[in-house]
């Protein structure tokens, strides 16, 4: 009996020794797993859709041009009224390819105004200008609102058609340039916007020509601006 109980403790001790030996002290072991999250950074995009770092923009409007002192004669003798003139019809063009802040900018525009009497030319005068020039735009964009700051140097092509004492009378002259300004695009919706500005221009002109070196002319434009990411 005894022989029985002693083999019967010893099997129990083999049997409980290796569960000790897996998990001593009866201790639990537990894994921990991390999951990590990746954030992803996009541009900011406003409520209307239209992204703030687009790649193109392009325009099309309406520009009113008031010109400085200019005489159109041959002679400078007959420069009796040389005041500024009003270009109330006009068309504008530009296109922008934008590098973040900064863009490369080009601009197209022709203006037009005729006057009947009362000038050196006493019959009649029409007088168009074809401007086109390149430069740099700085915009800085806050939700909708995207003010601007510009200048561009290039030329513009006048073209002067008139009647003097009843005889036709035609001349062009093309002129260096150089405008400044600034202005604001309103972001309207989804790609596109309306856009306001002002620039000041000086033309450079030639003495022996023109009878002066140079005339300031102020330019107000406004239209739709078409904006591409």
């Amino acid at each position: 009996m005894k022989t029985l109980v002693l083999a019967t403790a010893v099997a129990a001790a083999l049997v409980s020794t290796p569960a000790l030996a897996q998990n001593p002290g009866g201790t639990t072991t537990s894994t921990q797993s991390t999951t990590t999250t990746q954030t992803t950074t996009s541009t900011w995009v406003p409520s209307t859709g239209t992204t703030n770092q687009p790649t193109y923009e392009f325009s099309l409007g309406y520009q009113w041009l008031r010109t400085g002192e200019f005489c159109a004669a041959f002679d400078a003798s007959d420069c009796s009224d040389d005041d500024p003139e009003t270009f109330p019809a006009g068309v504008i063009i530009d296109a922008v390819r934008n590098f973040g802040a900064f863009g490369i900018v080009g601009e197209a525009g022709w203006s037009h105004a005729e006057e009947t009497g009362g000038g050196p030319f006493a019959d009649r005068l029409e007088t168009e200008l074809f401007h086109a020039g390149a430069g740099v735009r700085f915009t800085g964009r806050f939700k909708r609102i995207w003010p601007y700051a510009q200048g561009i140097g290039g030329i513009v092509y006048n073209r002067f058609d008139g009647v003097v004492g009843g005889l036709d009378f035609v001349d062009t002259r093309t002129r260096w340039m150089a405008q400044a300004g600034g202005g604001v695009t309103f972001v309207v919706g989804d790609g596109w916007g309306l856009f306001i500005d002002a620039m000041y221009r000086r033309m450079f002109l030639d003495e022996e020509e023109d009878f002066t070196s140079g005339r300031n002319d102020i330019r107000v434009a406004g239209g739709f601006r078409l904006i591409l990411d």
